[in-house]
């Protein structure tokens, strides 16, 4: 598949669809009707892009190739070498980011990763990888001081199990198959004309919502843009704001880390579709693969690594202007109306998720000196992106900044920043 190079290939090699059939062969017997008929659907697309090359047979061979790696992993998950694996891979970014922000840190933050390993639900992952891990069940003090060489030792252990080779394997080439896919579609679209990052914007929100008619062309989603600027600005959310000066910029942003790699095969039509949707979202934010569902240590494994909190403003931009383009005068099928309320409810707590991102940020600066305010912090995180909110901690803060501002609620500042009288439900 030449996942490797940076160019697209104009020709493939004809041992795709060799391999695609040993594949099946392979998983005949072995595992789950499910996984079985995703195999033999991957052996299809090989078959007809070795036929037809283009976009449209390639993207469907990388489709079918991400969805068999995600439901093999689902099927193995709970054997002990693919579980192993996934804790120790988790383990190693995090102790990889305590080391990177310890240094040259000020001497109380020494004791960060103490204190990071005392958070109940980091507590609980150290004790199930000690429990599957004869290495860290051995190691028990120098787990929880986060020792990168450790972690590395405990990955070699689950690598040498084959769920754990595959894990590896599959963990590597999946950001390949996710950037080739977004390759593809984006060379579709540029094979119609030559699109503006507003008019690919267009294209992926048409592709995410089809149900709902007429899509927004691009010249309308930048008018939107630039109303939302002025509402967020009059809303004393200078930030926000901001994020929506540069119409190309924030649609550029939107589709490397909030879109879909092939946003029509995205579609959601069910809460479970939304919900993959809403998770592959924070996990592209939180510099993963799109078809991940981010686990608490990974977001802080990756605040560590930035050396700063995440930058929400951005994502509520993002969220508010899906929210606001879907609330347009819109015509679907009286069959789809239960579809758009769900729709709608779902974008509303995205905003509302995003938006409580952002006012943590804000409240979290200032304890942000200490190790404690970090602690505090990463739980706040884990309980943000498993929809605990709102959260507690904020409750104070967060009536105080929307009372001066003028708004009663969250509920009050999105029907005014949306413009609308009350909420569509």
């Amino acid at each position: 598949m030449q996942l490797e190079e940076e160019e697209l290939p104009e020709t493939f090699d004809g041992r795709i669809a060799d391999g695609t059939a040993r594949l099946c062969e392979a998983l005949e017997t072995r595992y789950r009707r499910s996984v079985e008929t995703l195999a033999e659907q991957l052996h299809e697309a090989a078959v007809a892009l070795e036929a037809e090359p283009s976009p449209a047979t390639m993207a469907s061979l990388l489709r079918r190739f991400l969805s068999v790696l995600n439901e093999y992993r689902s099927i193995i998950r709970q054997e002990r070498g693919a579980a192993l694996w996934q804790l120790a891979a988790q383990y190693l970014e995090l102790a990889e980011g305590l080391e990177q922000s310890l240094a040259g840190s000020e001497k109380s933050f020494r004791h960060l990763p103490a204190m990071v390993a005392a958070l109940p639900w980091v507590e609980e992952c150290l004790e199930r990888l000690a429990t599957r891990s004869p290495l860290a069940g051995r190691r028990a003090s120098a787990l929880r001081s986060f020792s990168p060489r450790l972690g590395a030792a405990l990955q070699r252990e689950a690598e040498a199990t084959v769920e754990g080779r595959f894990c590896a394997v599959a963990h590597r080439i999946q950001n390949q198959l996710e950037t080739r896919l977004r390759q593809v579609w984006l060379l579709g679209e540029f094979r119609k004309r030559e699109p503006s990052s507003l008019d690919l914007y267009a294209a992926a929100h048409a592709g995410l919502y089809p149900a709902f008619r007429p899509s927004p062309a691009a010249a309308e989603i930048g008018q939107e843009m630039a109303r939302l600027g002025e509402a967020a600005a009059s809303a004393g959310l200078p930030e926000i704001a901001a994020c929506f000066e540069s119409a190309d910029g924030l649609a550029h942003f939107s589709l490397l880390h909030l879109m879909p790699p092939d946003p029509p095969a995205w579609a959601p039509r069910t809460m479970t579709h939304f919900d993959r949707l809403l998770m592959g979202r924070v996990s592209r934010f939180y510099l993963y693969p799109f078809l991940h569902w981010p686990q608490p240590i990974e977001l802080a494994a990756t605040v560590l690594r930035l050396g700063r909190p995440q930058f929400y403003e951005r994502t509520a931009a993002q969220a508010l202007l899906e929210y606001s383009l879907l609330q347009r005068d819109l015509s679907f099928e009286p069959n789809r109306l239960g579809h758009y309320l769900d729709t709608i409810r779902v974008l509303e707590f995205q905003f509302q998720t995003h938006f409580e991102g952002y006012l943590l940020r804000i409240y979290s600066y200032p304890s942000l000196k200490t190790p404690e305010g970090w602690c505090r912090y990463f739980d706040a995180l884990r309980r943000l992106h498993n929809a605990e909110i709102p959260l507690p901690e904020l409750e104070e803060f967060r009536q105080d900044f929307l009372r001066r501002r003028g708004f009663s609620g969250f509920a009050a500042l999105a029907c005014r920043l949306a413009q609308r009288a009350g909420p569509v439900q």
